[in-house]
């Protein structure tokens, strides 16, 4: 055989290792790309939240959200905080839930008959879940919303004092529409996925109160069809502020 002919045969050679290579290194891209797309699903945030508890309820939504692995923010009322209801207060804390204020009164006549009358009930509601509880929270959301008639017009001063003591508020994105009216499991359902899908890490507000029955059973479907759109679900202590523009 001729110098000519290991020549050729070394150049094939070297083009089937090439072409090997080349394969090799797609798939490689390949892998990276499939694995950064699954990583970016699972880094989908939702924020359930739950307004007015502690309720005959909050052990059932309790359970549930620990059978799905989901962390939720609940915001209770300071009349609804009692030594009867501190073992679910205590086992929302303890199982990585958040907690938040949401007034003591929960009146809107007398919450929103002034801005300081406002500030000093969230102060008294703080006061009590950290010096009673143990539970140091600094979120809070305005019963009715930030966008709450009962104000009168000063929705910047009550949003702004708030800020001045420190307070993060929230608002919500999207409402299972669930305290009110005659709600099912599938209005809860279809009131939540019909508009998840126009914001990036929705706040979700769900109820945990007494007659929410159909929140508690509409509750696992929700959390299995937003597992299955790549949703994580995180607690909002550590969440950008987000009050109505």
């Amino acid at each position: 055989m001729t110098p000519k002919h290991y020549f050729r045969i070394e150049l094939i050679m070297t083009c089937i290792l090439l072409i090997l290579c080349v394969s090799l290194i797609n798939k490689r891209i390949d892998a990276v790309e499939s694995n950064s797309h699954n990583n970016n699903v699972l880094k989908k945030v939702c924020y359930l939240t739950f307004d007015d508890g502690p309720s005959n309820n909050s052990e059932e939504i309790l359970d549930i959200l620990a059978k799905y692995n989901a962390k939720a923010t609940f915001f209770l009322i300071g009349s609804e905080i009692s030594e009867e209801k501190r073992p679910i207060i205590e086992r929302i804390a303890e199982e990585g839930h958040a907690i938040g204020l949401h007034s003591n009164v929960h009146d809107f006549d007398k919450l929103y008959i002034g801005v300081d009358a406002c500030v000093q009930d969230f102060e008294a509601q703080y006061k009590t879940l950290k010096e009673e509880y143990g539970i140091d929270t600094k979120i809070f959301r305005f019963p009715g919303g930030s966008a709450c008639s009962y104000m009168n017009g000063q929705r910047k001063s009550y949003i702004q004092a708030m800020k001045e003591k420190g307070y993060t508020g929230f608002d919500w994105h999207v409402s299972g529409e669930d305290s009110y009216g005659n709600p099912t499991v599938w209005s809860i359902q279809k009131n939540v996925f019909d508009n998840i899908g126009d914001y990036e890490s929705p706040i979700i507000l769900l109820h945990d109160i007494n007659i929410a029955d159909a929140t508690v059973e509409a509750l696992p479907g929700m959390l299995e069809q937003l597992h299955a759109q790549g949703y994580c679900f995180e607690t909002l202590e550590k969440a950008e502020e987000y009050l109505y523009r």
